[in-house]
């Protein structure tokens, strides 16, 4: 009686371990696949791709599968993201906030949405229906709101002719992630000293780090923000072998001075142009006196007249 009672748990396992084994190879042989969860990341704006974790059996083409993906909506139907029936999508039953945005390989099913938003953050069902068999897998997706590029500024009051000590911030705003800051000078890692902020009204953060550096040579700076999987950088030159080779001028050709020097010459210049004007003018147009001119007598007209009875010509009578 013992050894009955013995017998009938071990057979009973020996049952279950065997439909369960059938129903695990049944699964595998039809394509259906696991349910572990693929963790996806995408920056907004950009192109999110989702594995859906099936491959069509051999043998078999899309046409004979009905294929969606899904997104749950807590205490509500799920939205369709994409559907295809008998090989072909079906437009109709893809919800609105996915349209024109929503594509499927046809090889690996592997689900795009471009451009992705924040709000399309969340848990995606890939469902796969061949005849009576049926399965699931899913992907997680976090869409991430991008740093926008990091600005660099530098110390107004900086001397670059001399060593002197440099004060450098770096500003990135507008992420969803927390970020890190961090960066190069002249290919050389550096410290960032930075402050986050975090506004709860936009659920955004902003970033703010400074550096400290001794100027004594051309500098090529790079600051980078780091989020999730992602970061943005940015990169600026400090050249001090041109800032300081500029030539020094003398006083009087930079402003005020030299804007007084200038009008100075152009004013005297148009002195003189106008007082040779009026010069030529008055020359070729001033009064001349008129003047008669008579003929000199000569020694035979004298005689002549004296001969006749006549006063010389020529000659002036004297008055009396």
């Amino acid at each position: 009686m013992m050894h009955v009672q013995k017998t009938e748990p071990m057979l009973s396992s020996l049952k279950g371990f065997f439909w369960l084994s059938l129903f695990e190879l049944l699964y595998s042989s039809s394509g259906i696949f696991s349910q572990e969860i693929t963790n996806i990341s995408a920056r907004e704006g950009d192109e999110a791709r989702l594995p859906c974790g099936y491959k069509i059996s051999e043998g078999k083409t899309l046409e004979s599968y009905y294929i969606y993906w899904q997104k749950p909506i807590s205490g509500k139907p799920d939205l369709v993201v994409i559907s295809y029936k008998h090989g072909k999508e079906s437009e109709s039953e893809k919800d609105i906030l996915y349209k024109n945005r929503t594509k499927m390989d046809k090889h690996n099913l592997t689900l795009s949405i471009s451009p992705v938003k924040l709000s399309d953050t969340g848990i995606y069902k890939c469902i796969a229906i061949l005849k009576n068999y049926e399965g699931e897998g899913a992907a997680n997706l976090s869409v991430i709101a991008p740093f926008s590029k990091p600005i660099i500024k530098y110390n107004s009051s900086r001397n670059l002719c001399d060593p002197t000590e440099l004060t450098l911030s770096c500003v990135s705003h507008g992420g969803s992630s927390w970020p890190k800051m961090y960066g190069f000078v002249n290919n050389k890692a550096v410290h960032w000293t930075s402050v986050v902020a975090y506004n709860n009204d936009s659920k955004l953060f902003n970033i703010t780090g400074t550096l400290q550096l001794n100027v004594t040579e051309n500098m090529l700076v790079q600051c980078s923000v780091g989020f999730s999987d992602f970061q943005v950088s940015t990169n600026d030159s400090l050249n001090m072998t041109m800032e300081c080779s500029k030539p020094t001028l003398p006083p009087w050709t930079s402003p005020p001075f030299g804007i007084i020097i200038s009008s100075s010459v152009i004013l005297i210049f148009l002195l003189v142009v106008i007082m040779l004007v009026t010069h030529l003018y008055y020359f070729r147009n001033r009064p001349r006196p008129s003047t008669t001119h008579q003929p000199l007598a000569t020694d035979e007209m004298v005689l002549q007249d004296l001969s006749n009875g006549q006063t010389p010509s020529g000659l002036r009578r004297s008055p009396l």
